[in-house]
């Protein structure tokens, strides 16, 4: 398991990220002559627990951090800000931005919300059975909002059914009648927050070693392709189409990851006896039987106060809300 050191920066710098927002274009073209918008759905995911998880021959080395020190509260306030700061900085790009009072009150979006909208905060669990512990995040909306699930065809996370629901074009069509209900494109905005990246090591046979790795990299992050801001105009979903989000006539995400320049995050080892009781069973047995064995990590990962995390997100935040209002107002 590798943890970079704790950067000696402070919060206060002019510059809060490694280098500015890379924005990636899924037909934002179909976005031109829209001057209102309607926020549909707005929600900043966070992960509450990271893994990683890192194959090569019989080897497998599993790093599990999970995220202590902040609660609903933080998450709450965060998102309301985001919200905040999405709606001025449309409007300082000469959006007019509809009241969310007048959105509630459509009918189509009545019933679209009862449908697929959850109650905030959601948990989110995404396990897989060929890993050994999931990725847990809270969906959390603007007070008021109910919260939805994101995800693009890409990065595949969630269940079947959330899949579907996620890229359904039967209900792009349906948003697209609410678009014409309220005579305004919807803009469905959704960051995934991370306090680590995560990496591992993929299993190749012929060049891979015997040597299996995985590390989590402390710090906070907005992850690539699932940081997005999508949209519906009156047309309503793609069809024949190649794109990873057909339920959507447009998106704009970021296409590398966003990383504060600041980690403020201490890190404590928090393996269990269990696990390198099962490391030994199971390195044991590699030794009778030859090719495999297993290393197992665990970490809690804790800010330097609430206070701080909030702050570095809100940052964090409005420096990728800057990148994508900018992007929006270019394909306008």
């Amino acid at each position: 398991m590798k943890f970079a050191p704790l950067l000696a920066a402070s919060l206060l710098l002019p510059v809060l990220a490694h280098s500015a927002p890379d924005i990636g274009d899924d037909k934002a073209s179909a976005f031109k002559g829209t001057q209102k918008l309607a926020i549909t759905e707005f929600a900043v995911e966070f992960y509450t627990q990271i893994h990683a998880e890192g194959r090569q021959g019989g080897a497998n080395a599993q790093v599990t951090s999970v995220l202590n020190g902040v609660g609903a509260e933080d998450f709450q306030a965060i998102t309301d800000q985001a919200y905040a700061d999405t709606v001025a900085s449309l409007k300082a790009a000469g959006f007019e931005v509809l009241d969310p009072a007048v959105v509630s009150a459509d009918p189509l979006y009545q019933k679209l919300a009862e449908k697929y909208g959850q109650t905030s905060p959601w948990t989110f669990t995404d396990s897989s059975v060929v890993k050994g512990k999931p990725m847990i995040s809270q969906v959390v909306a603007p007070a008021g909002m109910p919260a939805y699930f994101s995800s693009s065809i890409v990065t595949n996370r969630g269940d079947f059914g959330q899949r579907t629901d996620a890229q359904n074009q039967g209900r792009g069509a349906k948003e697209g009648e609410l678009a014409k209900s309220l005579g305004a494109t919807l803009l469905h905005v959704h960051y995934l927050v991370g306090f680590g990246l995560p990496s591992a090591s993929k299993n190749n046979a012929l060049f891979g070693g015997s040597t299996a790795r995985a590390a989590i990299e402390p710090g906070n992050v907005l992850f690539p392709l699932d940081s997005e801001w999508q949209f519906v105009t009156s047309a309503g979903a793609r069809t024949f189409t190649s794109s990873s989000r057909p339920r959507h006539s447009g998106a704009l995400y970021l296409d590398k990851p966003l990383s504060s320049a600041t980690n403020i995050f201490a890190l404590q080892d928090a393996t269990t006896s269990g696990d390198k009781k099962s490391d030994g069973a199971m390195n044991a047995m590699g030794e009778l039987f030859g090719g495999f064995g297993q290393k197992t990590k665990r970490s809690d990962a804790t800010p330097s106060s609430a206070e701080a995390y909030r702050q570095d997100l809100d940052a964090l935040l409005r420096q990728a809300t800057a990148a994508f209002t900018g992007a929006l107002a270019a394909a306008r």
